[in-house]
This record gives C-alpha cells, sequence and structure tokens, in this order.
C-alpha cells in the first residue's frame, strides 16, 4: 500500500496521477467528497485503487473517534490490504494534512483531527511506501 499526504490543493492527487501513469493503467478513483466509502469486494477488475479523502471518511462513517472507532477504520484498512495482497494490486491513500494551522475549539473537531493524525501514523506504519506533496513535489518519507 502506498500513503500520500500533504496539505490542501497542494497536488497531491496530478501527483498520483503521473506516478502511476493512471491514464494508461485500468484503476479505480474513490473520492470522499464524492463518494461513500468504498469496500475492496467492490473492485473487481482495477489493478490500482485511490482512496482519496481519508479525512472526510474518518469524519462521515467513525464518530465519535473513540477506541472502538479507530478499531473499524483499522479493519477497513486490513480488508484493504488483503485485497492489494491478493493477486499483486495497488492501494493508494491520499490523506489531506489537517495538522496545520490553529488548533479547533470545538472538542469535536479536535477529537476528529486526533482520529485522523492517528490514523496517518498507522498508515504510515503499514504502508510500504510514503509520500508527502507540497508545492506538486513530492518527498518520499518511507
Amino acid at each position: 500500500m502506498h500513503f500520500v499526504s500533504g496539505g490542501a490543493f497542494q497536488g497531491k492527487r496530478k501527483w498520483v496521477n503521473a506516478y502511476y501513469s493512471l491514464t494508461h493503467t485500468p484503476h479505480v478513483w474513490h473520492c470522499a467528497y464524492e463518494k461513500a466509502l468504498p469496500l475492496p469486494s467492490d473492485q473487481k477488475n482495477a489493478s490500482v485503487v485511490v482512496l482519496e479523502g481519508i479525512e472526510q471518511w474518518i469524519r462521515e462513517y467513525f464518530v465519535p473517534y473513540t477506541t472502538r472507532e479507530k478499531e473499524a477504520i483499522m479493519s477497513h484498512v486490513y480488508a484493504w490490504e488483503r485485497w492489494e495482497k491478493e493477486e499483486g494490486r495497488t492501494v493508494v491513500w491520499i490523506g489531506c494534512d489537517i495538522s496545520q494551522g490553529i488548533v479547533p475549539i470545538d472538542a469535536h473537531e479536535r477529537a476528529w483531527r486526533d482520529a485522523v493524525g492517528w490514523t496517518y501514523q498507522q498508515l504510515a506504519r503499514i504502508c510500504n511506501r510514503v509520500d508527502y506533496v507540497w508545492c506538486g513535489m513530492h518527498e518520499q518519507i518511507k
């Protein structure tokens, strides 16, 4: 699996498209801002699946960000990991870095940021490759 992070509108999508030559590769792109949380069992013919907007899926599906929800997040991640290994496929996770800026006063917003940060740490640990994209340039971290 591959995890790509970076600030909003910093070129993550464009970089992933170029890195995986997605114009020439059978792929499926799921964007959390447009689609519901996808399941690995729904992906039949793609060799690459891109899951963009992890932070949004966490906000919508894994509330109130307790240990139980974190376990559910990881259950979902592990399902994708198994799917990827079945036939040598690739799963690319794209998450927006929301750690920059002012910490919100609202407790719910702080808990969401904490859950997103925790999830990114888990993805960074599990994924074979981790990249950070800023100003359209990438830095391979792992």
